[in-house]
């Protein structure tokens, strides 16, 4: 069973926004804290996590973010190295179940409780979907986390190095379409596992990969893709990716010599070489 976070709630949470968004980052680390006196928990069994949980998990965070250039400005590189480190570290040490995830209030607490020094940091100045928990694709840590719950293969020596097929924006198609592709980790890892298997260099890759996430949005009212074992799924997976490829080459006016010369080169890699 997971643990119970405390939950920040959304007038509060947007009452410390507005004050913590005028506030330097050296005056941010003074407000951070484990308890908040408007912080409550849901009202459902479960063990709620301890204060020295909440303070290992702060410093475990604060770590990578020094490590990425915190207190200091960061560059594009650094960040993108610290969202990969802290989306792990956040999913292997919270003991967060889905449904306590799915919770905004949850990481508003994080964001504007536990850590708002390294949320504040992290995005400058940011909206407010970036740390009250209005929209989970936008939160600074929430986002991550579930970037690594459906990526996470606990089989694997690097549970979590899906997590570098795809960068944010590209990852961020997924996610957006989650209600129908994704919520199932097993055909995200699928997706990740056939991409990963292309090589796609000179070609559009978001374009690529928008026409493939649209084909495979047709293919879900017919398949279900769970049910599907996982040869068969990466199979559908590679002739859905196939079709994608194929209608941007012919966008570009190649022939059909070309054009077969070319998808030969695409789907040319193994996919054990993303297993």
């Amino acid at each position: 069973m997971g643990l119970l976070y405390p939950r920040l709630l959304a007038a509060q949470a947007q009452a410390l926004h507005e004050e913590y968004r005028r506030l330097t980052i050296s005056e941010l680390v003074k407000v951070a804290a484990t308890t908040h006196d408007s912080a409550v928990y849901i009202a459902t069994g479960g063990d709620r996590v301890r204060e020295e949980q909440l303070q290992e998990l702060r410093r475990v965070v604060l770590d990578l973010a020094c490590e990425g250039g915190f207190p200091s400005e960061s560059d594009r590189n650094l960040r993108a190295v610290f969202d990969l480190n802290v989306a792990a570290a956040l999913h292997a040490n919270m003991q967060l179940v889905p449904a306590e995830a799915a919770s905004g209030d949850v990481w508003a607490f994080m964001a504007l409780v536990l850590l708002p020094d390294v949320a504040y940091w992290r995005y400058p100045m940011p909206p407010g979907d970036r740390v009250l928990g209005t929209d989970l694709t936008r939160h600074v840590f929430g986002r991550m986390w579930w970037r690594a719950q459906l990526v996470h293969s606990s089989d694997d020596s690097d549970p979590y190095a899906a997590l570098k097929i795809l960068g944010e924006a590209a990852f961020d198609q997924i996610y957006a379409r989650r209600k129908a592709l994704g919520n199932s980790p097993y055909l995200v890892k699928s997706i990740l596992r056939v991409w990963n298997g292309l090589d796609l260099k000179g070609l559009d890759e978001r374009e690529v990969l928008r026409d493939f996430l649209k084909r495979l949005l047709r293919l879900a009212p017919f398949v279900l893709f769970e049910s599907v074992h996982a040869d068969a799924l990466e199979a559908e997976l590679r002739a859905a990716a196939r079709d994608a490829v194929v209608a941007l080459m012919r966008t570009a006016g190649l022939q059909a010599d070309e054009l077969e010369a070319k998808l030969e080169g695409v789907f040319s890699g193994s996919l054990d070489t993303a297993r």
